[in-house]
């Protein structure tokens, strides 16, 4: 089979982009199979031609050799010896020159087959968002992304071989009935027979393949979340734990892996015995044949050619046997992931986004005008920096995620009196951000974390370094910094805060920032996160407990740059913390689901020791999150 370790993804993709890109079916997995056959039914069918005249061929030459034995039995070294030599070299050309051409069609079929369904997945993946996490683990979705769709490439590979191996098998058989007929039928029978038996092992196989591929996917998911919160794993002492839960998975995967192994180790045993003992019992009857002088020693030699070459066909079965079981549980997979859909939107407007096939933004939008939560009845003026405050900080996390109409069945929101699920969700997600208190960052460069929403034309180093050691250095073009953009992202940097990010980072926005921003503290990273939410300078900005994780000297500074920074423009604050409470605008208590009281700061606290019960729940709130109110 191909080898992915050793494909240029790049070359691969941009060869052929048409069916690469070209969308699997999603109404069931015979769907996603049959379409991976169909959209390349040009190169299936060259591969299928080239494969079938190379058995074709195979099995002929026996014949050839047999009629080159009696003619040189009966006449000796005549000129009819050296045609026939001919004819058999030039069978042996085709043979070469169709077998070098049908491997090649494979391994592109198994290249664009792989290629697409990984495109796909990954395409599907950033398209669907949360809604797959939901459904499928991230380690469930890796292994989907790599080793399944490794087997239907596999499956599609070998299709061609499959096919001409079967007219191999019909030109062996007419060869036979011609002549002897019941050698013919033995062979015409008996090898449908063996396959048909061979074939009772599929089900078991793909049910212990099915096992092996779920407790897989549990250990890359144990793995991966691993990773992710290693540094706190390390803070608690938790490394024995998780060792020993991984050991205990990986048994599991083991044991699952001995069940397929075992009967796999039947179906390569049988690959070798039932063709062997085929081949046995039919040249047995070929002897007695012979010896009876039915058959000629030239037709008993072709006998035994064509015999052996049977070997071939069968063994082919049985590893299309293998594979169409590893191939259909990798179709189940990639179709459980690909039938996911966005909890907000739809697949077709994201898909609509990524072409630019949306409307534009009018002059006057909708979202210069408040927003409201239908649920608890919060209204959100435009063009002010508003909190909001609740005992239990899950809800007022839950009320940013239903203004930022991140789930359409939560999202009871409307913008300017239009439901918010009635606007494209392109342009939704264009004016409303919303940064979560652990927001997520990639790796790269500074520059490009900061800048998450415009395409950078540079690579992390360790990627950089490897194209220039395997191309050579000019295949590595040079980055060239827009000086204006930078000040732009070190200014929003600034607004944060962050110059001691600049400084882990040799004072350069070219630093480059480790996976997940791993190489930072998580102070660190909210800033790099909110220096990156203020940089598109949105419309609506939504952060979530976006100082929790800062000393109270550095929130201050960063309640103070950003009321300046957001002036005029529409942000919402979910935060306990009277240094960041005291520069909004305004501030609104949310308990039970609803609104209590609304007000500012200094205002409700006044009104708090005035004796208002409502402002008094308020203070309450704020002293026991932070233990001082003021």
């Amino acid at each position: 089979m191909a080898d992915f370790h050793h494909v240029d993804y790049a070359v691969v993709v941009f060869s052929f982009p048409r069916v690469v890109d070209k969308p699997l079916p999603v109404g069931r997995p015979r769907a996603i199979m049959t379409d991976f056959y169909t959209s390349s039914r040009s190169e299936m069918t060259l591969a299928v031609v080239s494969r079938s005249i190379q058995e074709v061929i195979g099995a002929l030459t026996p014949v050839v050799l047999g009629i080159a034995l009696d003619a040189g039995m009966e006449s000796g070294a005549t000129s009819a010896i050296w045609i026939i030599a001919g004819w058999l070299a030039l069978l042996a050309l085709i043979q070469s020159l169709t077998m070098a051409y049908g491997h090649g069609v494979e391994v592109l079929l198994w290249l664009r087959t792989a290629m697409r369904s990984i495109n796909q997945v990954h395409g599907h993946v950033t398209r669907s968002g949360p809604a797959i996490l939901r459904r499928r683990s991230t380690g469930e979705v890796v292994a989907t992304t790599m080793s399944d769709s490794e087997h239907v490439g596999n499956l599609v590979e070998v299709t061609p071989r499959l096919i001409g191996s079967v007219m191999a098998f019909g030109t062996v058989a007419v060869i036979l009935l011609m002549q002897h007929t019941a050698l013919g039928l033995v062979v015409l029978i008996g090898v449908p027979v063996i396959t048909a038996a061979a074939a009772l092992l599929i089900r078991p196989l793909q049910s212990r393949q099915q096992a092996q591929r779920d407790e897989q996917g549990k250990l890359t998911s144990l793995g991966t979340d691993t990773v992710a919160g290693l540094r706190v794993l390390r803070g608690i002492g938790g490394e024995a734990q998780f060792a020993s839960r991984y050991a205990e998975q990986s048994q599991r995967v083991r044991l699952a892996g001995n069940e397929v192994a075992r009967l796999q180790s039947w179906i390569d045993g049988l690959q070798i015995l039932i063709p062997g003992v085929f081949t046995a019992f039919v040249m047995w009857q070929g002897a007695l044949l012979t010896m009876d002088g039915n058959l000629t020693i030239g037709q008993f030699t072709a006998l035994f050619g064509l015999t052996i070459y049977l070997v071939r066909p069968l063994q082919i079965v049985m590893m299309v046997i293998t594979q169409f079981g590893r191939a259909r549980v990798g179709a189940r997979k990639i179709f459980n992931v690909l039938r996911i859909t966005p909890i907000s939107g739809t697949l077709d407007e994201r898909i609509a986004a990524e072409s630019g096939d949306v409307s534009e933004a009018a002059d006057q939008s909708p979202f210069d005008g408040p927003l409201v939560d239908g649920r608890t009845g919060v209204r959100i003026e435009p063009g002010i920096m508003t909190a909001i405050v609740s005992s239990t900080p899950e809800d007022s996390a839950a009320l940013a995620e239903r203004l930022a109409r991140i789930d359409d069945e939560q999202a009871d929101v409307t913008v300017s009196g239009i439901d918010i699920r009635t606007l494209p969700i392109s342009v939704v997600r264009e004016n409303i951000m919303l940064t979560r208190a652990t927001p997520e960052l990639f790796g790269g460069q500074l520059r490009a974390v900061i800048d998450a929403r415009r395409p950078y034309d540079v690579a992390d180093r360790p990627l950089v370094e490897a194209r220039a050691t395997i191309y050579g250095p000019s295949a590595v073009k040079p980055f060239h910094p827009d000086e204006e953009r930078d000040e732009q992202l070190l200014d929003a940097l600034s607004a944060t805060d962050g110059h001691d990010v600049l400084a882990s980072l040799d004072n350069s926005l070219s630093g480059e920032v480790t996976e997940k921003a791993r190489s930072l503290s998580g102070g660190q990273r909210q800033r790099v996160a909110l220096a990156r939410s203020l940089v598109d300078t949105p419309r609506i900005l939504i952060l979530v407990e976006p100082t929790s994780a800062v000393d109270s000297h550095t929130e201050d500074r960063i309640a103070e740059r950003l009321r300046e920074r957001r002036a005029g423009r529409t942000t919402v604050l979910t935060t306990g913390s009277p240094l960041m409470l005291d520069r909004a605008d305004e501030v609104v208590l949310v308990e039970g689901g609803q609104e209590v009281v609304r007000g500012s700061h200094s205002d409700l606290l006044a009104r708090a020791r005035g004796g208002d019960r409502a402002a008094q729940r308020y203070e309450w709130v704020i002293t026991r999150q932070t233990g001082a109110a003021e």
